[in-house]
């Protein structure tokens, strides 16, 4: 049996020259592949002090192991490069692109430099051309897929930025697929595709990955399916489920995080979409579940069309967050959103803190433009105008981050973010490890980087090792830094494999993942064994932070979501319950009072090398 081997197609736009990079069994084995190798790859090779928009700043597109491997969801596709925010960046999608990368052969791209004019990569197993884009700039990513389908291929796959990539808006993401629209959406990623005049990357391929043991592969899946009873829920509506579930528990953002509860949640809920405007179940490639809900539009630029219906996130960052119970228009903004390449999160956060500072008198002028809550025109208006930095959007067009500090401090409490990134749609009150987790996200506010939070909301996975008695229990502090590490290590291994994280929710064991991995590349491994590269992994991203001077000064949060943790008391006790859990993460990692891995950790982990540069970078901080 062959080594395995990684075979990584390497682009220079600014010289228009490409070569075939090789990563063989012993870095595999420690890194895995997805956002795992391109996190060794961007420490090893690319200075993390260059400007993320700087033409030698790296953007990374890397399947996982199992990325178009015929298992439950073996879909994913990573893409990282150093964030606008100013830290690591990374960002994930499903659907079909990056299975159909790996089909081509190469198992992920790096691309450096900067087009001297609007181009597109088109990558085949021959390897990539680099095109002319010019008549594409300026159109959406719905347009330019059909476009890029047509010049192509017609079963070539596309990832696109729209105008708001191009305008290097840090809420930027890439839209693979068209109206199909699997977002890489956070992080910014779509502004770094835009400063190297990439409009998109669109690839074909006829090659299959190579399977050391089909059988083993298939009994493995076949043992496991029957857990997918447990997200039976998913399957007939979509994340777009979780909105009645989480406004009952307090867990809904509404009014920017103002109000607990919200007596139309059911207008905007999974079950009502499904019911008025379902056309058709959607799965990436190899997914059993289907989470994915097909609707039509019906008003407006987007009437007629078919595509993917708002997820749980979109319908709570633009429906609950800004009290909009118009179903019709939270399909319309998703849909604009997907074809403007936004990441509906941020740009829904930046949106209620834009209606919450004009409401106060914080912010003066808003083009004319009615910011009230509720009001779908004002909405679908400041996505249009954050899009294309038209305006009052301009000022948005960065994040809440950003935009606060030009409106001042008496903004910044209610700037819900942290590191930059808006928070995700879930009020930390039932499930207080949740902030926790977005502190301490490399990538900034995440809820994917761990899911310690869903074991708080009654979802076990004991198998991760976190303390007894976590499960059900959101309200206190004690044993959630521990857990929350223990969470972060598990789900980075999603990530580096290529699979989907819902299948945490069929409470995928270890097992099950070893046994496919032996059916991929015949490695022997236990369970202990992928919770230590999720730990390497988790290590080497916050390494990486670590030498661009990223630490405790960062793992922070802003007043109102300290307040969450402990409604209807003084913000002072919140503050105190999520430092509490912040120091006993730190301790459980292994990382000094500053939030920097101690050199005998990153020794521990095999990253010996890590360990002497953030050394001689971080003298500084000690």
């Amino acid at each position: 049996m062959a080594p395995l081997t990684y075979r990584i197609l390497e682009v220079d736009l600014s010289a228009q020259k490409t070569r075939v990079l090789e990563y063989g069994e012993e870095t595999l084995r420690k890194y895995f592949g997805g956002s795992g190798l391109a996190a060794s790859i961007l420490f090893d090779r690319f200075d993390p002090a260059i400007d993320a928009f700087h033409p030698q700043s790296p953007l990374i597109f890397m399947t996982g192991l199992l990325t178009g491997i015929p298992v439950p969801c073996g879909c994913r596709i990573s893409v990282c490069a150093k964030s606008p925010l100013g830290h690591w960046g990374e960002a994930n999608a499903g659907g079909y692109w990056g299975p159909e990368l790996k089909f081509t052969g190469f198992d992920g791209l790096i691309i450096t430099g900067r087009s001297s004019e609007p181009c597109y990569l088109w990558v085949t197993p021959e390897g990539a051309e680099v095109r002319s884009a010019g008549s594409l700039w300026g159109k959406g990513a719905f347009e330019t897929n059909d476009e890029l389908i047509a010049e192509t291929d017609p079963k070539a796959r596309v990832a696109a930025i729209g105008p708001s990539g191009e305008l290097r808006s840090f809420m930027a993401g890439i839209v693979c697929g068209g109206a199909e629209a699997r977002l890489m959406g956070r992080s910014g990623m779509g502004a770094i595709m835009g400063s190297k005049n990439l409009k998109a990357v669109v690839v074909r391929g006829n090659k299959r990955p190579v399977i050391v043991d089909l059988i083993l592969l298939q009994e493995a899946t076949k043992d496991f399916l029957p857990k997918l009873k447990f997200v039976e829920g998913l399957s007939k509506f979509g994340t777009a489920a979780q909105i009645e579930i989480k406004e009952t528990i307090e867990a809904l953002p509404i009014k920017n995080f103002l109000l607990p509860h919200w007596d139309r949640a059911q207008k905007i809920s999974g079950p009502a979409m499904v019911s008025q405007y379902l056309e058709k179940h959607y799965g990436c490639y190899s997914c059993p579940i289907r989470c994915g809900k097909d609707v039509k539009g019906s008003e407006g630029a987007y009437a007629g069309i078919i595509g993917h219906g708002p997820e749980y996130e979109t319908l709570a960052s633009f429906g609950s967050l800004l009290l909009n119970d118009d179903l019709k228009s939270l399909i319309q903004v998703n849909y604009l959103c997907n074809d403007l390449g936004l990441d509906s999160m941020s740009t829904g956060v930046a949106i209620a803190f834009a209606v919450e500072t004009f409401q106060r008198g914080i912010l003066k002028e808003a083009d004319g433009l009615n910011l009230t809550w509720g009001d779908k025109r004002s909405i679908e208006a400041m996505i249009r105008k954050i899009a294309r930095r038209e305006g009052v959007g301009a000022l948005f067009a960065d994040g809440v981050a950003a935009a606060a500090k030009r409106l001042g401090k008496e903004a910044e409490g209610f700037a819900l973010h942290s590191k930059g990134l808006e928070v995700s749609l879930s009020s930390p009150t039932p499930t207080v490890s949740l902030a926790l987790s977005w502190a301490t996200s490399n990538r900034g506010a995440c809820h994917l980087e761990g899911f310690s939070h869903q074991v708080e909301g009654g979802v076990p996975f004991s198998e991760a090792g976190y303390p007894s008695g976590m499960v059900g229990q959101g309200t206190s502090s004690e044993g959630k830094g521990k857990m929350t590490a223990l969470m972060q290590n598990y789900m980075a291994i999603f990530n580096a494999l290529g699979i989907c994280k819902f299948l945490y929710f069929a409470r995928l064991p270890h097992q099950t993942i070893c046994q496919w991995m032996k059916g991929v590349t015949g490695w022997d491994l236990q369970g202990a064994d992928l919770m230590e590269l999720g730990d390497r992994l988790y290590n080497l991203k916050r390494a990486y932070n670590v030498r661009i001077g990223i630490s405790s000064k960062d793992d922070v949060l802003t007043e109102r979501i300290y307040g969450l943790l402990r409604p209807g008391r003084p913000v002072a006790e919140g503050e105190k319950l999520f430092f509490d859990m912040r120091k006993e993460y730190y301790e459980a990692r292994k990382w000094d009072e500053n939030g920097i891995p101690k050199k005998e950790k990153l020794i521990s982990l095999g990253l010996e090398e890590v360990a002497r540069k953030i050394g001689l970078d971080c003298e500084w901080i000690r």
